[in-house]
């Protein structure tokens, strides 16, 4: 009997150093590594709830990446609506200048070739690329808006009417590629490089009326592409102000992510301590143990 009361009590004290052993070792692991879930096992839901906030600040980071991707190509945009309506600017003062009966015949076609060098280079804002992507084609981005097939002959538009968006949040979204049509022809029965072309014929003939149509086509497309500007503007107001609430938004994510993973130091420091005890008793009971004979039984 007495016999099976020492290896039970052998047993049993051994047991608990290795209790004890296991939770030091766990106790020491959250201390050196500050986390309190590593493994699904350390909290089935405390882990399950770590990858929802996870998955959500990734979310955020791709929304973040997207805001800054469009927020760049904005700028881009916005640039080249500012030269847009610069040119149309430059081609009211030319096509004003070749207006009324003083202008000579060389006068007028210098004014004319002028128009045309305006012509192109609108032409060319409005085949504006950024990444091999057409900013004026609308959802088309890989098809060229306007192609020149003669010096003075610039055919439809080629792009879509539809614009290309891009989701800077699960309720907000901005565009980033623009239906060119809607800046050159708008509800005009023809479009911007037409009227130039009829404007620059106006000048070099002398024709007073036609050049007064081509001034008030000029205009209109000066107040389309300025109301396409101010809508650029606006977009990129939007992304500022969502980057700011994305940021905000991973910091709480980031805030109840550490709450579930990371451990409170203070409160795993003693815990390791008082396992470090445990783990020390245990040993001394195991060695109070195992001096214990036979004799000790019988006195």
């Amino acid at each position: 009997m007495m016999r099976i009361t020492f290896s039970s009590q052998y047993r049993d004290s051994s047991a608990a150093v290795e209790r004890t052993s296991e939770a030091l070792v766990e106790s020491q692991r959250r201390v050196s590594s500050g986390k309190r879930i590593e493994r699904i096992s350390d909290d089935p839901t405390g882990a399950a709830a770590a990858v929802s906030e996870r998955n959500a600040i990734a979310q955020v980071d791709q929304y973040t990446r997207t805001a800054d991707n469009v927020n760049s190509r904005l700028n881009v945009v916005d640039t080249v609506l500012s030269d847009v309506i610069e040119k149309l600017t430059a081609a009211q003062s030319v096509a004003t200048a070749g207006r009324g009966t003083t202008a000579t015949a060389a006068q007028r076609t210098a004014l004319a070739q002028e128009l045309a060098g305006i012509r192109d280079a609108l032409l060319d804002d409005m085949n504006t690329t950024l990444h091999g992507r057409y900013l004026f084609g609308g959802a088309a981005v890989t098809t060229k808006p306007y192609s020149a097939t003669a010096p003075a002959t610039v055919p439809s538009y080629a792009g879509s009417s539809a614009e290309a968006m891009a989701d800077v949040g699960n309720d907000r979204s901005v565009t980033i590629a623009f239906n060119g049509r809607a800046i050159t022809q708008g509800t005009d029965t023809q479009d911007l490089f037409q009227s130039l072309d009829a404007l620059i014929t106006a000048v070099s003939t002398g024709d007073n009326n036609a050049i007064g149509t081509g001034l008030a086509a000029l205009g209109r497309a000066f107040d389309r592409a300025t109301a396409a500007q101010t809508r650029v503007g606006t977009d990129m107001q939007v992304i500022d102000a969502q980057k700011v609430r994305l940021q905000q938004m991973k910091q709480s994510g980031t805030d109840r992510l550490s709450k579930l993973e990371d451990v409170n130091m203070a409160s795993a420091i003693t815990d390791m301590q008082q396992a470090d005890a445990a783990y020390k008793a245990a040993l001394g009971a195991v060695g109070t143990v195992s001096r214990v004979s036979l004799m000790d039984y019988l006195k």
